[in-house]
């Protein structure tokens, strides 16, 4: 049952991404208060959800997010 939901998750938030990337890359960082205020990387790496951790929405935003902390200096 896990895998489906890690699996779909990848697929929902890929589709996001696909039609609108900010509004994809803002779901993956905004918290969630049903979580206690976790973002969805936290929660995929605490389930470990290796598919949505894998997916392009979520490298793009690491990328975007690694390089610019790079570029701030």
């Amino acid at each position: 049952m896990f895998r489906y939901f890690d699996k779909r998750s990848s697929e929902i938030i890929d589709e996001c991404f696909r039609k609108d990337e900010e509004f994809a890359l803002d779901i993956i960082k905004r918290p969630a208060v049903s979580f206690e205020n976790l973002d969805s990387l936290q929660v995929a790496s605490d389930a470990p959800s290796q598919s949505f951790l894998a997916s392009k929405s979520v490298q793009k935003y690491l990328d975007n997010k690694w390089y610019n902390h790079f570029n701030s200096y």
